[in-house]
C-alpha cells in the first residue's frame, strides 16, 4: 500500500510538518514489528487425550484463533443515535454492525453524564431525575452480540459541559455524592459487561470538580487538588468491579502545536505536552500514594496531523515510567491534517491508510500499550451514499482488516505426534482446536494462550480415541 512520487514529509493544517518517514521514525516502527513476536506471542504446546486420559497421537486438527488478546475498538457515538431514534433495525444499521464487527474486537459505548444539551450526544441524566442509560444498555448489549470486548466512557468530566446544570444548585459535598451515585451506579449495572472504563476524562486540563467555576482554559490545578476528587472516584469504582480496568483518559500529552503556539494559563503560561506528561505522572504517583491510582493511563492522542514514530514510542516509554500499562483512548489522524494540495482522493485515501496502520503496529509492538481505541474510524473507513444502505469499505478499512484478522490472528493446521502433542507459536489470546469426527462434522475444543500458564496445555479431545 505504499504510495510512489508522493514525498515524504506532510504537512499539518497550523502549517508544520512531522516527518514520520523519518530514518529515526521508520526505525522506530522496525522495532515495533521486531518486538511483537516477543511480547503479543509465545510458544504454544499442547497435549491432546482421549476420555481415558491417554493421548491421541496421529490426530490432524487446527488451532484457530478466536480472539486476539489486545483489544482494538472504536466508539460508538453513531450506533448510539440510531438507537435513539428508532433506526436499530433498518439496513443501514446491520450493514455498520457487519462492517464493524468484522475488523474491530472491541467497542467504546459512550454515556456521558450531560454532554452540551446543545449537543444531540449520548446524556444519560441531563434533566434531575430523569436517569436515560437504556442507551448505553442498548450498545453494550450489541457489542456483546457481536462478539466485541466492551468499555464504556466517561464515568466522569470535570468540565462545565459535562456536569448537568442541576448539579451545580447544590454546594460541593453534595455534588459530589451525586458523583458517587452515578459512578457506582454505572459501573454495579454495568459489571460483567463493561471491561474497561475511562472513570475520569481530561483531568490534566480542566479545573478540580470543587474549582469548576473559576474554570479558564487551559485550567492548570495542583496535583493534589485534583488528586482529591479522582480518589474517591477511583475507589468507589472499583469497590463496585473490581475485575472491571479503569483509566484516566487525557490529550495534549504528544506534542506541541505545529505552530509552536502553545495554549496559555490565565497568567500567560505556555502548556506545554513535555510538562504535561510530568505533572500526568505526578498526579499519578500521588494516586498510587493515595491507594487509588488507576489501572491503565489513557493518552486520546488526538495528534492533529501525524505524529513520526519515535515519538510515539518514547511517549509511551515515558509515560508509563510510572509502572501503569498506556492505552490509546481516541486516535484519529483526520486527512483535511495533513493531505497536501492537489492530492487526489484516492491518494490521500491510501496515504491515511498506510499511517494509520503503522501507528497501530507502533502501539501494538510497545510492550507497555494494553488496549487500543479509535475515535472516528467507522467514520472514514464505511463511507455511504445517498441511496440508503449503499456503502463503500475504502482501503483503511481493509488496511486495519488485515492487521487484526489476519496478520494477527494465528491459524495453524497441526497433527499431533507420538505423545499426543502439537506445538506452534502464536498470538495471544482466545482459540480453538478443531478436529474431524466425521467427514462433514468437525468439533472444537476452546483455550487460552498468555503468557502467565506453564505449558503444555492438557485438551481433551471428546470423540477422538488413542490408537
Amino acid at each position: 500500500m505504499t504510495l510512489q512520487g508522493t514525498g515524504e514529509e506532510w504537512r499539518d493544517m497550523d502549517g508544520g510538518s512531522h516527518d514520520y518517514n523519518s530514518a529515526d521514525s521508520q526505525a522506530a516502527l522496525a522495532r515495533a514489528k521486531a518486538n511483537i513476536r516477543d511480547i503479543r506471542m509465545r510458544e504454544v504446546e499442547i497435549r491432546v487425550i482421549d476420555r481415558n486420559g491417554k493421548p491421541v497421537s496421529g490426530l490432524p486438527v487446527s488451532a484457530v484463533q478466536t480472539r486476539n488478546a489486545f483489544p482494538v475498538g472504536d466508539q460508538l457515538w453513531e450506533l448510539d443515535a440510531r438507537f435513539r431514534y428508532n433506526e436499530e433495525n433498518n439496513d443501514t444499521t446491520k450493514y455498520y454492525s457487519k462492517a464493524f464487527s468484522e475488523v474491530l474486537n472491541s467497542a467504546n459505548a459512550l454515556c456521558y453524564w450531560t454532554e452540551r444539551p446543545r449537543n444531540d450526544g449520548p446524556k444519560s441524566e441531563d434533566i434531575q431525575g430523569d436517569n436515560v442509560t437504556e442507551f448505553f444498555a442498548k450498545c453494550v448489549d450489541w457489542g456483546l452480540a457481536h462478539d466485541l470486548t466492551m468499555k464504556g466512557h466517561p464515568l466522569f468530566w470535570s468540565i462545565q459541559k459535562c456536569v448537568p446544570e442541576w448539579v451545580k444548585r447544590y454546594d460541593y459535598e453534595t455534588q459530589m455524592k451525586f458523583v458517587e451515585v452515578r459512578v457506582r451506579n454505572m459501573v454495579a449495572r454495568f459489571k460483567g459487561k463493561v471491561k474497561y472504563w475511562d472513570a475520569i476524562n481530561e483531568p490534566m486540563w480542566e479545573p478540580a470538580f470543587k474549582n469548576l467555576p473559576n474554570r479558564f482554559w487551559p485550567h492548570i490545578d495542583p496535583i493534589n487538588d485534583i488528586a482529591d476528587y479522582i480518589a474517591p472516584i477511583i475507589t468507589w469504582a472499583r469497590e463496585e468491579d473490581p475485575d472491571a480496568c479503569f483509566t484516566i483518559n487525557d490529550y495534549g500529552m504528544e506534542i506541541d502545536p505545529a505552530d509552536g503556539n502553545c495554549p496559555k494559563t490565565k497568567d500567560g503560561v505556555p502548556v506545554t505536552a513535555a510538562n504535561q506528561r510530568k505533572r500526568f505522572r505526578e498526579l499519578l504517583v500521588e494516586l498510587q500514594h493515595r491507594n487509588a491510582a488507576p489501572n491503565a493511563i489513557g493518552l486520546q492522542s488526538h495528534t492533529g496531523g501525524w505524529l513520526d514514530f519515535a515519538t510515539q514510542t518514547s511517549v509511551y516509554d515515558e509515560i508509563s515510567s510510572v509502572g501503569l500499562p498506556v492505552h490509546i483512548t481516541e486516535f484519529w489522524a483526520d486527512k483535511k491534517d495533513f493531505v497536501k494540495s492537489g492530492m487526489s482522493k484516492d491518494e490521500a485515501d491510501l496515504l491515511q491508510a498506510e499511517y494509520v496502520r503503522d501507528y497501530l503496529i507502533t502501539a501494538y509492538g510497545h510492550p507497555q500499550v494494553g488496549a487500543f481505541f479509535f475515535w472516528g474510524f467507522m467514520g472514514d473507513a464505511v463511507k455511504w451514499h445517498r441511496e440508503r444502505s449503499s456503502h463503500d469499505l475504502t482501503p483503511l478499512y481493509y488496511a486495519v482488516q488485515k492487521l487484526l484478522r489476519d496478520e494477527w490472528m494465528t491459524t495453524e493446521e497441526l497433527v499431533t505426534d507420538r505423545d499426543g502433542v502439537v506445538r506452534f507459536c502464536g498470538h495471544l489470546g482466545d482459540y480453538s482446536l478443531r478436529y474431524q469426527v466425521s467427514a462433514k462434522n468437525q468439533h472444537g475444543v476452546k483455550f487460552n494462550v498468555n503468557k502467565q500458564d506453564s505449558m503444555p496445555l492438557t485438551l481433551m479431545a471428546q470423540f477422538a480415541v488413542s490408537k
